[in-house]
């Protein structure tokens, strides 16, 4: 067998395999456009992607964004009306950091919530033809009076302050 046949082999192979990925993707475009509406209308957009990141135990964390979700007990998926909007959380020694994309809202839709507790963030916005909702467990209780937030460019900053720890109780001097 020459090297010619065997390139031509190897070129059938990868050829097959396109085919499968593109038959594949013709076929969930066909269930995707065949969904039931979702709040009385379907969406003018498909929003969604993953983000994998390292965890602290070193294994792999995907967490998947946007407003596709596939659900568990059905093989579909569904078209939410809200986007789960990629986020990310950045701890340091006295803050914490979200930054959140948000594209397609303007300032004034936004809308910023810290729970009682100080240890929730909820983010809700509607734009024209966009909303966007999300709960965030933060890693620190925070003080919801010292929050900054900034919208740029469609990406929303917040910067929280975390709550000093208090003490256990108090403290008894020793004679």
């Amino acid at each position: 067998m020459s090297i010619f046949d065997e390139f031509e082999r190897f070129m059938r192979r990868w050829q097959k395999f396109f085919e499968e990925i593109e038959r594949q993707v013709e076929e969930d475009l066909r269930r995707f456009a065949a969904q039931p509406e979702a709040g009385g209308g379907k969406p003018r957009y498909y929003y969604y992607g993953f983000e994998i990141t390292m965890g602290p135990d070193g294994k792999p964390v995907v967490r998947e964004f946007g407003n596709v979700r596939q659900r568990p007990d059905v093989e579909r998926v569904e078209i939410m009306d809200e986007i789960d909007p990629l986020t990310d959380i950045v701890e340091e020694n006295d803050k914490i950091k979200v930054v959140i994309d948000m594209p397609g809202v303007e300032k004034e839709d936004i809308k910023v919530y810290v729970s009682e507790d100080g240890k929730t963030l909820t983010i809700d916005a509607k734009g024209k033809d966009r909303k966007y909702h999300k709960e965030i467990r933060l890693p620190a209780a925070v003080d919801p009076n010292k929050a900054k937030a900034t919208y740029k460019n469609g990406v929303l900053s917040v910067e929280l302050e975390k709550v000093e720890k208090k003490k256990r109780g108090f403290e008894i001097r020793i004679d």
